[in-house]
């Protein structure tokens, strides 16, 4: 038979390298600096025999402490512990101590027992996908793929390397650098653009490995503002991959169609005038004119320039959008941003995870924080907030309407929160004002006449609340929105205008 046939994986052992954890422990009682070369390389779980994983977290224990860890200070500590079976714990403590292991070698000693490690561990994950392979039935095959990516980036964020530490100087080095090239930029950004000249003075730009959550409650229109950034943001010349999870993909090109021609969503979709009334006979709508056609058209042609990739896989998982992710990184035209739209109908990659909501978005929210510092690259994160908003007068979201969303207030390096009156004052105003007790007809007249003014007011109007932002300062950012088109535009725009402009390199000239 051959290599690697049947016989051959039932025979294979997880990788152990029992020799070099008994020589690092011996360097370390040797000469106790050994320790502060691999503390940051090795753990005690990282040791295949528990013991010594034992005895490395106690000289970790005593070295830390100040004192000297040697067979003599570590015996009465060891003495009585299950894991020396029928072993004293000085016999144990001698037999270590006289392997004399090299001192030069300790860091060497410590990437082998961490290597050794890494191994058991893929090891146990594609044991464990080999017998989920061969139970019949019980999960399909894409579930078993997406079980296998999860455990590979739990893994992966676990063999991190230790980032290197920086002196005062050299950080501030790095930050000055930073600033002069944003200067020379010209455009005051310290990250990519927003595509939204109030989100991009408010925060400097989207910076690399940050995490931005977008907040808002149901119909506020924040899948509109993220395909926005995300439009924008490609035609400022960035690349940028959407995840939408509850839109498909014709779904969000007819809202971009409809942005840019200027039509209804429901113009686009049914390829009907609704800026015209409907025959008075029929009850009909007229088709679009040539000119409407021409403009949608129009649109695509511009559309084609934009470095915009949008991926619709229902429940997809962080391993599987890290995967898609990581291949736009290293294309031609690389990857600048990631929209999520949204985190709530993301997968834990765990049935038992995703049956819980809180544990599975803090879950999700670390991973999509891991990733945008693993490629460097800014994460925008849309999330549905709570209804305690609506419980109150003034519905205006605050941070504290994220308190179900599991980690994700904490893991955010910037907070936005779309607020738009216009849809609360116009539900209240079709449901009805309630006359007051002892109010007369006149003052109830006039009441709900300036009620239905503060409705006018309001129409078109968007505020983007940004209760924390750790690059910056906090406040709010007013745009404007058109019910129509669902497209977010700047308040110095007409509603008239492109609904994106390309680039001249990006366009070609």
């Amino acid at each position: 038979m051959a290599d690697g046939g049947i016989f051959g994986e039932a025979m294979r052992q997880p990788p152990v390298n029992l020799e070099a954890e008994q020589n690092l422990l011996s360097a370390i009682l040797f000469n106790n600096k050994v320790f502060f070369k691999v503390d940051e390389i090795v753990e005690p779980q990282h040791f295949a025999n528990a013991l010594h994983g034992r005895v490395y977290e106690l000289c970790r224990k005593v070295i830390n402490a100040g004192r000297q860890a040697d067979p003599i200070t570590l015996q009465p500590m060891l003495d009585g512990d299950v894991l020396l079976g029928r072993l004293s714990a000085n016999e144990f403590l001698l037999t270590i101590a006289t392997l004399l292991g090299s001192a030069v070698m300790g860091e060497d000693y410590a990437y082998a027992i961490r290597d050794a490690w890494i191994r058991r561990c893929l090891f146990k994950a594609c044991s464990n996908i080999l017998d989920r392979c061969c139970r019949p039935g019980a999960e399909s095959g894409p579930e078993i793929v997406d079980a296998l990516e999860t455990d590979l980036l739990e893994l992966a964020r676990g063999t991190d390397e230790a980032l290197p530490t920086y002196s005062l100087e050299h950080s501030m080095q790095q930050a000055r650098i930073a600033a002069e090239e944003a200067a020379r930029r010209g455009n005051g950004l310290a990250g990519i653009t927003w595509g939204y000249r109030a989100l991009d003075r408010m925060t400097g730009g989207l910076m690399p490995s940050a995490m931005y959550l977008l907040g808002a409650r149901p119909a506020m229109g924040k899948t509109s503002l993220g395909f926005g950034i995300a439009t924008r943001s490609a035609a400022a010349g960035h690349s940028v991959l959407f995840w939408s999870g509850e839109m498909t993909a014709p779904q969000l090109g007819a809202r971009a169609g409809a942005a840019w021609a200027n039509l209804s969503t429901q113009s686009v979709f049914t390829g009907r005038r609704y800026d015209i009334p409907e025959d008075m006979e029929t009850g009909e709508r007229e088709p679009l004119s040539d000119w409407q056609w021409r403009d949608l058209e129009e649109g695509e042609r511009k559309a084609s320039a934009l470095a915009l990739q949008i991926d619709t896989q229902p429940r997809v998982t962080v391993a599987k959008l890290r995967s898609r992710a990581r291949r736009m990184k290293r294309s031609k035209r690389g990857l600048d941003l990631i929209v999520v739209d949204y985190v709530g109908l993301m997968s834990a990659g765990s049935v038992y995870e995703d049956q819980r909501t809180y544990e599975r978005i803090t879950k999700v929210s670390g991973q999509l924080k891991q990733l945008a510092t693993e490629l460097e690259v800014p994460i925008v994160v849309l999330a549905q907030l709570n209804r305690e908003s609506e419980r109150r007068e003034d519905k205006r979201p605050m941070m504290s309407d994220l308190r179900d969303a599991g980690a994700l207030e904490q893991d955010a390096d910037v907070i936005l929160l779309l607020h738009r009156e216009h849809y609360y004052l116009k539900k209240q105003l079709d449901s009805g004002l309630v006359r007051k007790d002892k109010e007369s007809s006149e003052d109830y007249a006039n009441r709900c006449s300036e009620f239905a003014q503060r409705v006018i007011a309001a129409e078109g109007k968007a505020d983007v609340l940004i209760p924390k932002n750790r690059q910056g300062p906090e406040g709010t950012c007013h745009l404007r929105f058109t019910n129509r088109t669902t497209w977010f535009r700047d308040v110095s725009e007409d509603e008239l205008s492109p609904a994106w402009v390309v680039k001249k390199q990006e366009a070609g000239g």
